[in-house]
């Protein structure tokens, strides 16, 4: 019984053990660094201006004014201090397109895509399930 439990216990903990992770995107005068990013879902992402008037626009895009149609909508004010412009943490899986709608930064190449994978414990659950339920099958038997 004590087993089962124990087994349940560790499958529930894996589904939810995830290690989130910061990026940062910097961005100057008429770019984002990286232009193009591939994250996990939960990961955070820090936007941080070098130079300039910028803001983070994942709604409409400016050089169409078509709505981006991400997974989920994030804009952030403009401003023109150095540091940090924007921060967003990514939960939805997809891909997330995003623009500076400050004048004509978009069409000069201010651009950027995310890219959001799902979080996938499968394999490490699996793994925990057969040491728990076959001692002698583990990685580590023998030691």
């Amino acid at each position: 019984m004590k087993k089962n439990i124990l087994i349940a216990i560790c499958l529930l903990l894996g589904t939810f053990i995830h290690s989130q992770e910061t990026h940062y995107i910097n961005a100057g005068m008429y770019y984002y660094e990286p232009s193009e990013l591939t994250i996990n879902q939960g990961d955070i992402v820090v936007w941080l201006n070098e130079e300039g008037y910028h803001d983070v626009n994942g709604e409409t895009n400016s050089l169409d004014g078509l709505p981006f149609n991400n997974p989920e909508s994030f804009d952030s004010p403009a401003t023109g201090d150095i540091g940090e412009i924007y921060t967003h943490t990514f939960n939805i899986t997809g891909t997330y397109n995003y623009d500076c709608s400050v004048g004509n930064h978009a069409a000069q190449g201010m651009v950027g895509q995310i890219i959001v994978n799902p979080i996938s414990n499968n394999s490490s659950s699996a793994l925990l399930l057969t040491e728990l339920t076959d001692p002698q099958n583990s990685s580590d038997a023998g030691r």
